[in-house]
């Protein structure tokens, strides 16, 4: 699936970067997704609180954002997504400053949850994927987790966000948060990932349908089968995949760690989200936990 950078994989990270926890923050629950690049600041005081509290408790943790109001407007006018399949310079000329004005913008978001991070007091660094991370075909050939193994060993929290990336075969693509995310929890084998967002956790239907369940545990089978089985719906200007992507990154992360990564999806700003992040564990009606069902 992936091609790890050599300097990142191996012995040296199972030895000496033992993480706990990944935080995911939704761009949904971060920012007002309807309208161009507008953060929500109690969402931002809210994580930086739960982040706090994990380094308090000396838990290692890697924050990944969504980019929510800040990339999707961009990238979808510019069909950063889609690329290119021919080299017509009007065409890659127009591409070229899609991407940039999308990376402008993924950015802006970046430098104002590792500012609120700071405001409290986490020795948060900012890192972008964008150069260091290579993607063929929309999927990740290389990844290069150096930098992020690098910031944990010297005490550092490390905060990512969904980014564009080169492109071998379409020059370029989006990478989502939730791509890291399944990447990171392979090469760093997290306790646990939680998936902060602007819902409860996960329904068996959209949430603003009627008669949407919120679901305590979804059991993942060995083939990926889900249990209950969920419908999803995506936003028109979610370039990343939205709810479905999230289900599937976190089913990935269940199979590839076989059962050994807890993965959670919960409210931001709730009490299930801080149980999710600092005890591994959550109530009825806190969220959801994904479970590897027995074969």
């Amino acid at each position: 699936m992936t091609t790890p950078d050599p300097a990142s994989s191996g012995e040296p990270c199972a030895v000496t970067c033992t993480l706990d926890c990944i935080v995911k923050l939704g761009g949904s629950a971060l920012t007002h997704k309807g309208q161009l690049e507008t953060v929500q600041p109690h969402a931002l005081q809210a994580a930086a609180r739960t982040v706090k509290r994990l380094c308090a408790e000396g838990r290692s943790c890697v924050v990944v954002h969504g980019a929510g109001s800040y990339g999707h407007f961009q990238a979808k006018e510019y069909h950063v997504s889609k690329g290119t399949s021919g080299p017509s310079p009007p065409e890659l000329d127009h591409l070229r400053i899609g991407m940039c004005l999308t990376r402008l913008s993924v950015t802006k978001l970046n430098h104002l949850v590792t500012e609120q991070l700071v405001k409290e007091g986490i020795p948060a660094v900012g890192i972008s994927p964008f150069g260091a991370w290579k993607m063929s075909s929309r999927q990740v050939a290389q990844a290069s987790t150096a930098g992020v193994r690098d910031a944990l060993i010297s005490g550092y929290v490390p905060v990512l966000h969904g980014d564009c990336a080169i492109d071998a075969t379409q020059h370029c693509c989006i990478l989502s948060g939730d791509t890291v995310i399944k990447v990171l929890s392979k090469e760093f084998g997290p306790k646990r990932v939680a998936f902060l967002t602007d819902v409860e956790g996960i329904y068996d239907r959209p949430p603003n349908l009627p008669g949407a369940n919120l679901l305590d545990t979804i059991m993942v089978s060995p083939t990926g089968h889900l249990e209950p089985p969920v419908t999803t719906s995506t936003l028109a200007h979610d370039v990343t995949g939205g709810a479905d992507l999230k289900i599937q990154t976190a089913v990935s992360i269940v199979l590839q760690s076989c059962g050994a990564i807890q993965v959670f999806v919960c409210k931001l700003g709730s009490p299930g989200a801080e149980k999710a992040c600092l005890q591994g564990d959550i109530g009825a009606g806190e969220g959801t936990k994904f479970v590897l069902a027995a074969p």
